[in-house]
């Protein structure tokens, strides 16, 4: 008997009953009882995941191997909207479901058959379909900006310092009184005292008071703080926009959505000019906005020069963060007459000493310069593998094991950022999550965790194959060490690009101890041992 498997998705709570799962389960049922086809719930695939990429869907990538494996010989929808919104990912899925893997493709709603029916229908079908997903969006995001203006707090969360309430028929911001007190705080030790950002997250770490996370504070949660308006008693919307960005450009299907910032010009206000209870007065706002400018020295944001060719590589040796490049503020140079700077943890950066203990300045050009100049005539002094097998064969063993034990450490954030992502999405379901923007950049934020941790457990999976040839390894770095000493400094991109094959980590210590390792596996004082 000819088994026919059904796919269901429902990306919003807003859908109709018509178009509840329960009701595409039972109509696909009816109809492939109809037709005499066998069903059954190891073939029933329920989608409810949203996202630009159709591919990286769960339920899309268990139907594709379900399709290789024969479980099934008919796919069912109760619509081909179900199927995909997007024309270029239906047309390419349907490809290759039916003229690849020869998947016979019913529309119920939309009477299309695939083995009576051309592609043009099915792409004209498509079309329409996009179109009016699209229609939909505009609409929503339309119906958000109208709701903002009238006063509504259309966020998912209140800022720090508030709570939300409705009144009169209105989502309005209410000041929570032993919060506001700390808004207060910072806005007076900025602008009064003339503390610094860092200076302020140690203050309040001293005190012991919770930041919004109940956790340490860090300077960013104090630069978002000091830059809200929502603390004049202003409600500002449409500062984000999600767009659709390729990765790919020889595959459309490689895409994502981010969220990015739009210009000033078109954020939009409520139309009362404050919306709710204000925390802090407009002169002491608008001063901090000056002293940050002033401070910054000048407008901030834009592209970041890249500096530190170690980025990504060095880390602290106490708590794991990246140790990141700083510059001096009082403008010094070193003797070659390069601004100075210095390497320090991130986290101790961020958050003083509450964050990470790790003081250590450490300066970067003396730094680049001789650690580049002595890994080259370290690696140079290792005449072949074989060499390299004899005298270290116990570490290289003893450091694959601390390769396996990242990838696992790996895998595991890679479930729990999927748990919480999860999580997310069925909050939205429930309808729990009312803003739009909000779930988009959390759902991002999570979304981008995975992939990182993906490309990284790729990378070690290809190190851990590499490294147990290690004649092949041998000759990689020989190779790159080459490709390195042509480079100059200027080849920034290129030069971190070799360094991140010829180093796995550096790890930095608060006594100032420096540990470099390489790709073998072992450090550079490990290798010069010898």
């Amino acid at each position: 008997m000819i088994k026919a498997a059904i796919y269901v998705r429902v990306s919003t709570t807003k859908d109709s009953q018509k178009d509840s799962p329960e009701h595409q389960i039972s109509a696909c049922k009816n109809y492939a009882e109809d037709m005499g086809w066998e069903t059954g719930d190891n073939i029933i695939y329920e989608d409810r995941e949203s996202g630009a990429n159709i591919t990286d869907r769960q339920a899309i990538q268990q139907v594709v191997r379900d399709a290789q494996s024969g479980a099934f010989q008919v796919i069912i929808f109760a619509a081909l909207s179900r199927f995909a919104r997007d024309i270029g990912d239906s047309i390419s899925l349907k490809r290759k479901m039916v003229n690849a893997l020869n998947i016979r493709l019913i529309s119920i709603d939309d009477h299309y058959d695939s083995d009576r029916d051309d592609e043009m229908l099915f792409s004209i079908i498509s079309s329409v379909n996009q179109s009016v997903s699209e229609q939909i969006s505009r609409s929503s995001r339309r119906g958000k900006r109208e709701s903002a203006l009238k006063g509504n707090f259309t966020g998912s969360r209140a800022p720090y310092g508030y709570h939300r309430e409705i009144r009169n028929g209105l989502k309005v911001l209410v000041p929570d009184d032993q919060q506001t007190a700390v808004v207060r705080i910072i806005f007076q030790l900025y602008t009064a005292n003339k503390m610094g950002e860092k200076a302020i997250v140690e203050y309040l770490n001293d005190k012991g008071i919770p930041s919004p996370k109940d956790g340490i504070w860090g300077i960013t949660t104090i630069q978002r703080i000091l830059q809200n308006e929502a603390y004049i008693g202003k409600n500002r919307s449409s500062k984000y926009e999600t767009k659709k960005v390729y990765t790919n450009v020889n595959d459309t299907s490689e895409r994502k959505k981010v969220l990015v910032q739009r210009p000033k010009s078109e954020w939009r206000y409520a139309n009362k000019v404050v919306t709710h209870q204000a925390i802090i007065d407009e002169d002491t706002f608008q001063l901090a906005q000056a002293l940050r400018l002033e401070r910054g020295g000048g407008e901030r944001g834009g592209i970041r020069q890249k500096i530190n060719i170690f980025a990504g590589i060095i880390k602290c040796a106490h708590c794991g963060a990246s140790v990141v490049s700083m510059k001096s503020k009082s403008k010094k140079t070193d003797r070659d007459g390069r601004e100075y700077r210095y390497l320090i943890c991130s986290r101790r950066r961020r958050q003083g000493d509450a964050g990470c203990n790790n003081d250590f300045w450490l300066p970067y050009y003396p730094f680049r310069d001789e650690l580049i100049d002595t890994m080259s005539n370290t690696l140079r002094n290792i005449t072949s593998a074989e060499e390299l097998l004899e005298k270290h064969k116990g570490l290289i063993q003893i450091n694959q094991s601390d390769l396996e034990s990242e990838m696992k450490k790996l895998k595991k954030r890679i479930t729990d950022n999927r748990k919480c992502l999860f999580e997310l999405r069925r909050e939205k379901m429930s309808g729990q999550f009312h803003d739009e923007e909000q779930y988009n950049m959390e759902k991002l934020i999570y979304e981008k965790e995975i992939v990182q941790c993906e490309k990284r457990l790729a990378e070690l999976t290809e190190e851990q194959r590499k490294k147990s040839d290690l004649t092949e390894l041998y000759e990689q770095v020989m190779d790159m060490l080459d490709e390195l000493l042509d480079l100059d400094f200027d080849s920034f991109d290129e030069m971190q690009l070799i360094l991140k094959k010829l180093l796995s980590e550096i790890k930095v210590s608060r006594n100032g101890d420096i540990q470099v390792v390489t790709t073998f596996g072992l450090s550079l004082h490990e290798l010069e041992s010898d």
